[in-house]
């Protein structure tokens, strides 16, 4: 008996005379995030046998390839933007810039 009660009252003293915790959210993720410059999304699109691209890196090649892998075409591109006729089959393509890849329907 006298070893219980010594365990309830030992529990509440740890309850009552324990530090509290707090949390803090991290703002180092969101501090980083913010110093990074937001770069512009590349947007691709096709209608009939053309290919236009938009903010695109100047100089960067644009790249397409069949949906098993195959390239089929590559341009160099000269300007951020433009629009490309590209003599393909009609089908499904994929459509590489740089980093991004895009996938296509040439009609």
């Amino acid at each position: 008996m006298k070893t219980g009660l010594f365990i309830v009252i030992a529990f509440v003293l740890w309850l009552v005379y324990s530090p509290p915790v707090y949390g803090q959210q991290a703002k180092t993720a969101r501090h980083i995030e913010n110093k990074q410059p937001e770069k512009p999304v590349v947007e691709i699109t096709a209608s009939e046998n053309r290919i236009k691209v938009t903010n695109a890196p100047a100089g960067s090649k644009l790249e397409v390839y069949s949906v098993v892998g195959i390239k089929v075409k590559e341009i160099e591109m000269k300007h951020a933007s433009g629009e490309y006729t590209v003599d393909i089959a009609k089908g499904y393509y994929i459509v590489r810039i740089g980093e991004v890849v895009r996938k296509v329907a040439i009609r």
